[in-house]
């Protein structure tokens, strides 16, 4: 996703100047604004009318308006603080000189807070409200880092979702990522590319709704990041933070039924320390900020070996009368076993396996950040300012695992399987150069800003020993070895024994009669892998991008504020990808092939292969666009803004030629907002706006050209499994995992297709994508009613309703189940036929704001909605699959059935309180109490079933949501810091954030798995169509389950940990802070 278009991060003062004893307009009066934020001061004079505006004012503390003119006294205002992208209005008052005693003069001193320029519905979050109350918990994504990402979760509408934060019910690749005007976000994949520190952010502008047109490319909320400056004095401080795992609270185990392996994973310890330096290099003329970080964190894995615990007892016999039915209670000599339930969690019970002693592994990363920043104040109409800044890191590799690139987690759950199977190394490297420069001409009334960046970005994604797609074919790493999933479920799950060695004692815990006959019962593993990696890769990308905008202030009934701005950006992605040993292996749920699962190649002719070990292609994107806005005041009461957005993007394939082109992106911006005090205290706004989402490159990559694949099966051999098997292909021998006997065409099943040319391969993919010619951009409409009105000084009390719909969204989609595809709008164009993808998102919420004054800030909200279609977003929260635009929800016409109701993001209530209270003590102590609290109601669960061709969790079994709901979810968090001040500009804070401080341990994620089997979904069906996890019969037999292949489904393929807890909240971390400032 691209979000880098024209951005207001600078705010504006605004207002009129009246003769205090007539009321009447002042003309000409000199306004000069100073704040410590600004190099020198800004001048501008009053109009006709009285009304003044002094914009390309950076976001601050501490400004003030002064207005001097003969014949009046001077008067100055203080005590205004200025966020990104606002307009606060302030009024003012002369009194003249000559004013005759005895009239009375009455001036209003305090200034509002209320943005009186746009209907928007945005939340800023600073330093002060970061350092005294706790947020950016350790485990959060970017949370070892501190980034700013997750403070947006403080925003009413903004939920965490798996890859950042969901706003208004969309997905997180859907937002825009903003920093100091240039876009952040991951140019493959959407995401956040740069976790930059809140330590090296002045503050952060959460847009959830509501926005202008200056902002584009993005349909979810916006977060414009404002980076620290230099000022005219020395400051810095040094810094450092440790969470650790010695005080984390007591985790609740995740129940795995019917495995015999199980992960446990607790803290090791999140650091991070670093320091921020800024000041003068020319007074008023050229400051500079620098700053540098380095992050760590460890997770500590303990992996342990259970048998579960059965009975063997002979209780049933084959009935004499129906040989071949049921058997009926009594005794023939054989006996049967029985699990050993625990009443009061209704799991299997498991026993430690003797003589095996817990497995303690260790996932290890490590960032570093570092910023840069030049500011030049030509003079009072021109500045120049240059910045550097990234977030490099690395992990994984040496005996420890790493943590995912996308969602900031550990890369591996429970670890089925050995270190070189499972573990791999990422390694990632960004870097963002900014230059930007402001302009003001003819007292202000005429600004130009242009903004240039460039962002690099590398991701390295490899094997446990560090080796990669160019290493494939290499003996000597483990680049060259096939990964293999194992899977079975005919028969039984595999025993732990047909791939790992088990002393004596374990051995005898798990086949207790010695004849193998039960040890699939008493030490089974539902999935396994063994071999080398699975998909690695190697990928670059730059993003050239820059924006015009000029702005013109004119009187014509009222005063407009007419802005105009073009841009462009330019993209480029190269992808390096490729399987260990160029293929990926997984067995069939009977046990008896071989799959090539994921393969790159293609067919020269029936059944005659070329298969490519590694495919490398490099993707472009060029979007131009640009908008007009007019923002119209009228008497200081009505402002008006009227503007349009234009977009247009065209994006290449690594053949040159064009893939996908998407002009004529228009997006009205439509807002009114009226403000019934004149004074900037109040205003009732409604809001209308298109917004248009722009192509991710990693849906490029993958289609032009498309992903050549292959899928075929071989018979498994595997003499020492039980029971053994005697096909051709062990993909446990690393020699025949590479060999003939794992690799030729000689040893294929024959497939049963009877008029197909080719009767061993199938085919997936396309050599390239046909798109439709018609193909119109994703895209959602947005109407915001609502009103804020400042309560009491520097608070404000608010409340809004959204409505938010997608119009189109673009997906691949095929017809002849995964042979070929094409990309279209579902339900439009040549996917008529398909289903019209459709997201409805409502909400209403309230809420309380009052920024740091009078030592106490607070942040309270309260949000009900409803999130309501068949498409979550750009990644599928059922399965993690993150490929936007190129997601599994409508690609194949078997897949479709029950995918309409309550999505992942329905979460109906929610509340979040946020507070702070600074107490001052005598010699120069102070102490701060912070307090957060979040509450969550659940959201939908769903029932799903495996699918033939693309695997675990693609069917919807029953419709969208009929799984139940998660329950509610609460956690108080606190923050306590003492500080004391050694001289005016010098202090030392120490403090804990305790973060789930009560250890809540709630149950967040189930396993919505019904069965991992292949099936066909039970359209419109319910749970009563449904055997129980225990094999209790369905209660409605109407309508029923069926295998892929039409077979009737066998109860003993349900899933036993279904409806089983998979995630719990995470347990109590206490985080030490220390910071020194001078």
């Amino acid at each position: 996703m691209v979000a880098g278009s024209a951005y207001a991060a600078d705010g504006v003062i605004t207002g009129q100047v009246r003769n205090a004893a007539t009321k009447a307009p002042v003309a000409d009066v000199v306004i000069t604004v100073t704040s410590p934020a600004l190099q020198g001061e800004q001048i501008v004079v009053t109009d006709a009318g009285g009304n003044f505006r002094v914009p390309q004012l950076a976001p601050g503390e501490g400004y003030t308006v002064r207005a001097d003119k003969e014949q009046y006294k001077p008067f100055s205002r203080g005590g205004i603080k200025l966020t990104s992208g606002s307009t606060i209005r302030v009024n003012l008052e002369l009194l003249p000189e000559n004013i005759q005693a005895g009239e009375e003069i009455v001036v209003v001193g305090k200034p509002p807070v209320i943005d009186v320029g746009s209907s928007r519905v945005a939340v800023t979050i600073d330093s002060e409200f970061t350092r005294r109350v706790a947020v950016n918990p350790p485990a959060a994504k970017g949370g070892a880092t501190r980034s700013f990402e997750s403070l947006a979760a403080v925003a009413p509408g903004a939920n965490a979702d798996a890859y950042g934060v969901s706003v208004n019910g969309t997905s997180s690749p859907e937002n825009g990522f903003i920093i100091d005007g240039v876009s952040a976000n991951d140019p493959a994949f959407g995401i956040l590319a740069v976790p930059l520190s809140a330590e090296f952010v002045k503050e952060v502008n959460v847009i959830t709704a509501g926005y202008l047109p200056e902002y584009g490319r993005s349909i979810g909320g916006v977060m414009d990041v404002v980076t620290k400056s230099g000022s005219n004095e020395f400051h810095g401080s040094v810094f450092g933070a440790m969470t650790p795992g010695a005080f984390e609270g007591q985790r609740t185990l995740i129940p795995r039924a019917g495995n015999t392996i199980n992960t446990n994973p607790t803290l090791g310890s999140v650091r991070d320390f670093g320091f921020e330096i800024g000041g003068p290099i020319l007074k008023d003329k050229l400051w500079f900020f620098a700053g540098f970080s380095v992050a760590l964190q460890r997770y500590r894995l303990e992996r342990v070996l259970s048998s579960l615990n059965n009975t063997l007892e002979d209780r049933t016999m084959p009935d004499p009368m129906n040989p071949n039915g049921p058997q009926i209670p009594g005794q023939d000599g054989v006996v049967e076993v029985y699990p050993t339930i625990d009443p009061a969690t209704g799991y299997q019970t498991a026993s430690p396996l003797r003589g095996v002693n817990p497995q303690i592994y260790y996932a290890d990363q490590q960032t570093t950040q570092y910023i840069g920043k030049l500011t030049w104040n030509i003079n009072q109409d021109h500045n120049i300012s240059v910045t550097v800044f990234g977030a490099p890191s690395t992990s994984g590799g040496n005996g420890t695992f790493g943590f995912d690139a996308q969602d900031g987690g550990v890369a591996v759950g429970n670890l089925v399987g050995p270190y070189n199977s499972l573990a791999g190394t990422v390694d990632q490297f960004n870097n963002s150069v900014v230059l930007k420069s402001s302009s003001a001409f003819a007292n202000k009334k005429f600004l130009v800003d242009v903004t240039l960046g460039w962002v690099y970005n590398s991701i390295a994604q490899g094997a446990a020993d560090g080796s990669n797609v160019n290493d494939i074919n290499d003996p000597t790493k483990l680049a060259y070895m096939p990964g293999m999933t194992w899977r079975r479920t005919t028969g039984g799950a595999h025993p732990i024994t047909d791939f790992e060695a088990l002393p004596a004692s374990a051995q005898a815990q798990c086949d207790p009669t010695g004849d193998g006959r039960f040890v699939s019962n008493f030490c089974p593993v539902a999935s396994y892998r063994t071999g080398g990696p699975g998909l690695m890769n190697i990928a670059t990308s730059n993003r050239y991008q820059g924006r015009v905008i000029a702005t013109a202030l004119l009187s014509a009934l009222g005063q407009h504020v007419i802005k105009a701005g073009v841009d462009f950006e330019v993209l480029n992605y190269t992808n390096t990808k490729g399987y260990g040993g160029g293929v990926f292996f997984r067995e069939s749920t009977s046990g008896n092939f071989v799959a090539d699962f994921r393969r790159y190649g293609f067919l020269q002719s029936p059944d005659n292969p070329v298969n490519l070990d590694v495919f490398e292609a490099t993707s472009t994107s060029t979007t131009v666009g640009g908008f007009i806005q007019d923002s119209w005041n009228i008497l200081d009461r009505v402002t008006v803004n009227l503007g349009v957005r234009y977009d247009a993007q065209v994006v290449t394939g690594n053949d040159g030629n064009v893939g996908i082109a998407l002009p004529n992106q228009w997006s009205p911006r439509i807002g009114a907002i009226w403000d019934p005090t004149r004074e900037g205290r109040a205003k009732i706004t409604a809001n209308f706006a298109r917004f248009y989402q722009a192509i991710t490159l990693n849906m490029v990559d993958r289609s032009f050209p498309g992903e050549l694949g292959l899928q075929k099966n071989r018979s498994l051999n595997a003499p020492n499994f039980n029971p053994p098997k005697n096909g051709v292909c062990n993909p446990l021998d690393p020699v025949q995992a590479r060999g003939p006997e794992c690799n030729s065409i000689d040893n294929l099943a024959t497939a049963t297709f009877e008029y197909d040319p080719n009767q061993k391969y199938l085919i997936t993919g396309s050599d390239r994508v046909p798109v439709d010619p018609d193909l119109k951009p994703q895209s959602s409409d947005q109407i915001v009613v609502g009103g804020e009105y400042e309560i009491i000084t520097d608070a404000r009390i608010g409340g809004a309703y959204t409505r938010q719909w997608l119009n189109y969204a673009m997906e691949d989609m095929s017809r002849d189940e995964a042979s070929t595809y094409f990309i279209g709008n579902p339900g439009y164009g040549i996917a008529k036929d398909f289903p019209k993808a459709n997201r409805d998102y409502d909400s209403f919420m309230v809420y309380f704001q009052k920024a740091f004054s009078n030592q106490w800030l607070a942040q309270v909200n309260y949000t009900v909605s409803w999130n309501r279609g068949n498409l979550a977003g750009l990644f599928r929260p059922e399965t993690g699959q993150l490929d936007p635009n190129i997601n599994s929800d409508f690609d194949l016409v078997s897949i479709l059935a029950n995918r309409t109701g309550d999505l992942p993001g329905d979460r109906r209530h929610v509340i979040k309180v946020f507070g702070a209270k600074e107490f001052q003590l005598p010699a120069n102590v102070t102490i701060n109490v912070g307090l957060g609290y979040l509450g969550r109601s659940g959201t939908p669960l769903n029932v799903l079933g495996s699918h033939a061709l693309y695997g675990d969790s693609e069917v919807f079994i029953l419709p969208r949501g009929d799984g139940g709901r998660t329950p509610w979810v609460h956690s108080i968090d606190t923050n306590v810091t003492f500080g004391y001040r050694f001289s005016k500009d010098s202090a030392l804070t120490v403090g804990v954030d305790i973060f789930n401080l009560f250890n809540f341990q709630q149950a967040t994620g189930f396993d919505q798995r019904y069965t991992l089997a292949d099936v066909l979904p039970i359209a419109e069906g319910s749970e009563a169509n449904l055997h129980g996890k225990k094999g209790e019969a369905p209660t409605d037999t109407s309508k029923k389950l069926l295998y892929s292949d039409g077979r009737d489904f066998d109860p003993a393929d349900v899933n036993p940990n279904w409806k089983n807890p998979t995630s719990y909240q995470t347990p109590r971390q206490i985080r030490i802070n220390a910071r020194v400032t001078f």
